[in-house]
């Protein structure tokens, strides 16, 4: 249930997360001052100080910890069933945060009531954009992204900017069919009423399932007034168990929402 008191829940997971979370913390509790909030943190079997440092540092957190690991939706989604703010906003811990991001999402969710999930601009640390917003993934755009080797990518260029919405820009709010699970801010209602993540997936392409299934009611949508900075590490590109975590991800969600080749 949410509480009228309690305007905004912020969802954290983090495994062996304590640097991310050192340089979070800062930016997230300043962008939080004078917004009724609570911040719920899972900690998904971490190992290094996370919890130490949480408890001495930022002791209002609220830490729940798991017995064994579990995936990036369905510890969202424990967070969420005992989220008290009427939004509800999750969120990688490898970012900082803008210090208006919370006060300019509420403002445009609550002059926007037919907006599900909103996200902010996503920025590299140089200042670059990150191109996080995207049409619904084919096949041929996940193997060209995937697998064709950087030196040829600029083959597929065309292709790829579509896919990652460059073709329009971003710098107008505009309706996203795949808004990326890096940072997203919804309607705690919304999001309960659409139950949370599917938890089949691990990790990967939860996110767009999440807005597919939210778009039956709501619309999703980039808003790029407000930012976040994202050290965004491509474990997918990077190593070759979390290749095989996004290739099986990518099967379940072709299989439930069909097979689109190009």
């Amino acid at each position: 249930m949410t509480n009228d008191t309690t305007t905004l829940t912020v969802s954290l997971i983090s495994h062996n997360g304590q640097k991310d979370l050192a340089r979070l913390l800062p930016s997230l509790t300043h962008a939080l001052a004078e917004i009724p909030s609570e911040t719920l943190l899972v900690d998904n079997c971490s190992t290094d100080e996370t919890l130490p440092f949480i408890q001495e540092g930022y002791p209002s957190i609220q830490v729940t910890r798991n017995k064994k690991r579990e995936g990036y939706g369905a510890n969202h989604n424990k967070n969420l069933k005992r989220a008290k703010g009427r939004y509800f906003c999750l969120m990688n811990t490898d970012m900082t945060v803008a210090p208006d991001i919370f006060r300019s999402l509420i403002s445009f969710m609550e002059n926007h009531l037919d907006v599900g999930i909103v996200a902010p601009s996503v920025k590299n640390e140089d200042g670059t954009p990150q191109y996080l917003n995207k049409r619904y993934p084919s096949v041929a755009d996940l193997f060209v992204r995937r697998f064709v080797p950087d030196a040829f990518q600029y083959l597929f260029e065309k292709r790829l900017a579509r896919y990652e919405m460059r073709d329009i820009g971003y710098d107008a709010v505009i309706d996203v069919p795949f808004l990326s699970g890096a940072f997203m801010f919804t309607r705690t209602a919304c999001l309960r009423a659409v139950n949370g993540f599917d938890e089949r997936f691990f990790l990967y392409f939860e996110d767009v399932d999440l807005c597919r299934r939210m778009q039956k009611t709501h619309r999703t949508v980039y808003y790029p007034y407000t930012r976040v900075v994202h050290r965004w590490e491509r474990a997918a590109h990077k190593d070759l168990k979390w290749a095989s975590v996004f290739m099986a991800s990518a099967a379940k969600y072709f299989n439930k929402w069909g097979y689109k080749l190009f």
